[in-house]
């Protein structure tokens, strides 16, 4: 039926809030962690999934994740360690600065998804012979231990990601149509998008795969860094070969002004949907192949002003101060929409006993203008319900999901009928 559009030309916008705390991708219906291993399935599934709960006030954001993601993890080949609940507390400042001496990005956490799983920088930690020179690119040296998240467990058992998590970005709705969304934040507090940005700093120029600025170096022989200077021979590197291809250590590679849309940090100042006034933006990297491009996700240094209570090995445990206000809007949370099987839809926050409407298209996200704001969704829009919510304001069910829609992106948004209230938009993509 469509009978979505029109009840939504009479309704009041959804509520606008920072994106620093309206992006997380917060776990409604007490979804636990998967895994096709089944030794690793017996202690996920035993561990609420994403986000579990978003506190604000007037100057930081804070975040209370598990580390485990809802898209299924492992197997992780030769890694021997075990993803298990770390229960996080991080902090995300809403007023993010440039940073005057740009701090390196540590091994440990430097970022966090927006499902509450952290991110790493390239490396593994690791490096040939053990020189510290000729870092090691965790993709490739540690790329048989990761899961198709692409993802694996430290020794403390911490789930992290060190280039593009494409499992993420499914559930996220990532398409070239249009703009990525907001996959994570960097600890500088600045935002992690994914691939695709305004081909213009400025919004304009349609939607482009925003590109590296790094570039692999003529070199056959690593006697020497980047800058050129000139290595003695305990320093030098393994030469290029089919063991050690050009690429896989971090001096492999050099950095070019403007080759890329991005600068050494693997960011630019530019509008993008969330911040229309203009922010600092971190993208992750893909080649013209779709292959993850170093830097993969920051670059070697922070853009920003570094929050080191989150990061570290007692970092990310943070205390969070009273006063500090919940987050809990009236919003919809999609998992696992397998095309020839099923997906999940919960709602969480709507009117306690109350109706609402959940609407649906393949076309796009709109927007469509009305008199009451904008409309997320293109026309022919549909609808499920009226639903009617719990005492909780909750409501969870199943719906089966076609073969033919297989890679194919669903956007979504919800009605409040009695709140007279839009949910903020919602899209995944078909697995």
């Amino acid at each position: 039926m469509l009978v979505f559009l029109p009840l939504l030309l009479a309704v009041l916008p959804a509520q606008q809030v920072d994106p620093e705390v309206a992006a997380w991708r917060q776990n409604l219906d007490g979804t636990k962690g998967q895994s096709p291993a089944g030794n690793i399935h017996s202690v996920v599934s035993q561990i609420e999934a994403d986000v579990q709960r978003v506190r604000e006030n007037n100057n930081n954001v804070y975040v209370e994740a598990t580390g485990i993601p809802s898209h299924p993890i492992g197997p992780w080949g030769n890694n021997p360690n075990m993803a298990v609940d770390r229960n996080w507390t991080f902090r995300i400042t809403k007023n993010p600065t440039p940073a005057t001496n740009h701090t390196n990005t540590p091994f440990g956490q430097m970022g966090v998804a927006v499902n509450g799983v952290v991110l790493y920088n390239a490396l593994d930690a690791r490096s040939y012979r053990n020189r510290g020179i000729w870092m090691q690119l965790a993709p490739y040296f540690e790329g048989l231990s990761m899961d198709v998240g692409p993802g694996h467990p430290q020794q403390d058992g911490s789930y992290h990601y060190h280039a593009l998590p494409e499992l993420l970005l499914a559930q996220r709705g990532d398409n070239p149509q249009y703009h990525s969304p907001i996959i994570g934040f960097a600890f500088d507090g600045y935002p992690i998008y994914g691939p695709y940005g305004f081909s213009n700093p400025d919004g304009t120029g349609g939607v482009a795969r925003m590109g590296t600025s790094f570039r692999t170096r003529n070199i056959t022989v690593r006697d020497s860094l980047p800058d050129g200077t000139q290595l003695p021979p305990p320093d030098h590197g393994p030469p290029v070969s089919s063991q050690y291809p050009l690429g896989c250590y971090a001096e492999d590679y050099e950095f070019v002004v403007g080759l890329g849309h991005l600068d050494e940090h693997n960011g630019r100042d530019c509008v993008t949907p969330e911040f229309t006034g203009g922010i600092y933006a971190y993208f992750v990297t893909l080649d013209s192949t779709g292959e993850p491009a170093y830097p993969f996700i920051l670059g070697p240094t922070y853009y920003g002003t570094l929050d080191t209570a989150n990061t570290g090995p007692n970092g990310g445990h943070v205390n969070v101060p009273s006063g500090a206000s919940d987050h809990n809007p009236f919003s919809i949370y999609l998992n696992d929409f397998d095309a020839g099987g099923t997906g999940r839809i919960a709602v969480g926050n709507a009117t306690p006993g109350g109706n609402f409407l959940l609407g649906y298209s393949f076309q796009g996200m709109g927007p469509i203008s009305t008199t009451y704001g904008s409309v997320a969704l293109t026309p022919p829009i549909r609808s499920f319900g009226p639903f009617a919510a719990d005492n909780a304001g909750s409501f969870s069910m199943t719906v089966s999901v076609h073969s033919s829609l297989q890679g194919r992106t669903l956007y979504g948004q919800g009605y409040d009928v009695l709140a007279s209230l839009l949910s903020d938009p919602v899209r995944v993509r078909v697995r």
